[in-house]
């Protein structure tokens, strides 16, 4: 049966010890009197020819005759301060979407003039800062949104997340975060764009533990997101938490999140480093037989290596070989015939050992030293005397000295000549 997810991360979280909690932020409230002050402006009325103007060019505009409200507005040349703000925000409207450029401008007279109705100017304004946006224009867009937060007093975290985003394109990292907490504070219902604003900035800044956090909210919160997960396990792992690591890296592992190579090889090595060697080695073969890990030198070698440590000796003597024969390389005959030592499998142990001495081998003194020992296992004490002769001459001395004192008397025993 599946785990639930949310239940499964909270679950997660308790084991290892984490309180990831949604992060709560309290702002200053805007300044009620102004604010009420700006709404209680009197409405004006546009003068009767620019008035009329307006009322044609409005019809246009219904009828999706756009080119037409313009060339019926433009050539009119207003002389009120309020004739010219309105016609300046309907033009730039009306420009947003071909011509943005014409549109700033248009948008830019009508809140210099600042005589509209608290709604009117607040739209210019809104309008102006989403196209100074659109248009890159990332310090102007900041100072419009804020303007405009200025002015209406609201708590809109849809802006805050504008604002913060112009400052993650202007690199300025440690500015996002003030902006994502109000963005988070907002929302009615917890949404992952702040989270992540707030993240990629911790991360830009290298300030790994507060990305920690961040991330541990995130899965709590979004427990589906897949990436988070990872992101989460790769951060612990990069801060040493190799146990909280393993535990986030497993439960993402159980939910099916684990989908690339990368991603089960470090869950393989997180359960090395976790002192579980026989399960990092058991998910790397499983995984290379689906055929998502690849089946090459280091990934077998990681397999052999992992098994041997888990004194599953038998199947890390299958890969050594495997390796060995494919390279002809000395080493991994060695480390194969050792393998087989230890799983008592002395016939086959001495064959793959031969073969590292044929294959040229670096420690020659270790691989006489466990010949020594599969033939004395077998009751061929002539071959051991030899062999600890030879780990002698290779470094191997006080180890080949020890057994040959053990070697002479069997031998005396069984009144063998050496």
């Amino acid at each position: 049966m599946k785990f639930n997810k949310l239940t499964s991360a909270l679950m997660v979280f308790a084991a290892i010890g984490v309180a990831a909690l949604p992060i709560s932020s309290a702002f200053a409230a805007p300044d009620a009197a102004k604010i009420a002050e700006r709404k209680a402006r009197k409405s004006q009325a546009v003068g009767e020819k620019v008035g009329k103007a307006i009322a044609k060019a409005y019809e246009l505009y219904n009828a999706n005759q756009i080119a037409e409200a313009i060339a019926l507005l433009e050539p009119i040349q207003p002389t009120s301060d309020f004739d010219k703000a309105f016609r300046a925000r309907f033009l730039g409207s009306l420009y947003a979407e071909k011509n943005p450029g014409k549109a700033a401008r248009f948008l830019e007279e009508a809140v210099k003039l600042d005589v509209l109705s608290f709604a009117d100017h607040s739209a210019a304004l809104k309008t102006l800062a989403d196209i100074t946006l659109m248009d890159k224009q990332y310090e102007k867009a900041i100072k419009l949104y804020k303007a405009w937060l200025d002015f209406t007093g609201e708590l809109n975290p849809d802006v805050e997340m504008r604002i913060a985003n112009c400052y993650y394109e202007l690199k300025q990292f440690a500015n996002i975060i003030p902006h994502a907490d109000k963005a988070i504070a907002y929302f009615k219902e917890p949404k992952k764009a702040p989270f992540d604003m707030k993240y990629y900035a911790y991360y830009e800044l290298k300030q790994n533990k507060k990305a920690i956090e961040v991330l541990e909210t995130i899965v709590t919160l979004f427990p589906q997101e897949k990436m988070s997960w990872v992101s989460l396990g790769q951060f612990y792992a990069m801060d040493e938490q190799y146990d909280r690591a393993l535990a986030i890296f497993n439960m993402a592992y159980k939910q099916g999140y684990l989908t690339k190579e990368n991603e089960i090889k470090l869950l393989s090595q997180l359960y090395s480093n976790n002192n579980v060697p026989y399960k990092s080695a058991a998910l790397l073969e499983k995984h290379m037989k689906a055929g998502l890990v690849k089946k090459d030198r280091a990934n077998m070698l990681a397999i052999a290596s992992s098994y041997n440590a888990a004194r599953d000796f038998k199947k890390a003597a299958a890969y050594f070989g495997e390796i060995a024969q494919a390279e002809k390389d000395g080493d991994l005959y060695r480390r194969q015939g050792n393998a087989l030592l230890l799983a008592n499998q002395t016939d086959a142990a001495v064959n793959a050992l031969l073969k590292a001495l044929e294959n040229g081998v670096k420690d020659k003194g270790k691989v006489h030293a466990d010949l020594l020992v599969a033939y004395f296992d077998q009751g061929k004490l002539k071959e051991a005397n030899r062999h600890a002769q030879l780990a002698r001459d290779n470094g191997q001395a006080k180890f080949a000295n020890g057994w040959s004192n053990i070697i002479r008397q069997r031998a005396e025993k069984k009144g063998i000549s050496l």
